[in-house]
């Protein structure tokens, strides 16, 4: 008879054990929704908040707003040619010379040219040459 009561124990404790152990997870399973619930609610919020500035956005960058803006704080006029001045009221180094002029150079042979927007042309460089 003590045989069976100790087997009897001994699957009363395992039921205990297990039972335990079930409540243990089911209180980190509780936690771990708690948090998950906590990371939606973050997550939405932060959506919110994105919609929200994505309106802003779109308010303060209104082309209409910003030209307003521009004519009320800015005093912008077109460059003229008198502002960007000439290559001469470059300093050069001490010592140095400005390079010769392009009519001045030695002629080389005609290199290919590319057509740009606006009539200009791109003269492709010899390979190898450096300045």
């Amino acid at each position: 008879m003590s045989a069976f009561r100790l087997s009897t124990w001994l699957w009363l404790s395992l039921i205990a054990a297990v039972g335990c152990g079930m409540f243990l997870v089911k209180y980190q399973v509780a936690r771990l929704d708690d948090e998950l619930g906590r990371v939606n609610r973050s997550i939405d919020a932060d959506r919110d908040q994105i919609r929200v500035l994505g309106a802003e956005w779109s308010y303060l960058t209104q082309l209409p707003r910003l030209d307003q803006l521009r004519q009320r704080y800015l005093t912008l006029a077109p460059i003229t040619r008198a502002q960007l001045g000439s290559l001469d009221q470059v300093p050069f180094r001490p010592g140095e010379a400005a390079e010769p002029a392009i009519a001045a150079q030695p002629t080389s042979p005609r290199r290919p040219s590319v057509a740009l927007p606006g009539g200009a042309d791109l003269v492709s460089a010899k390979p190898g040459a450096s300045r």
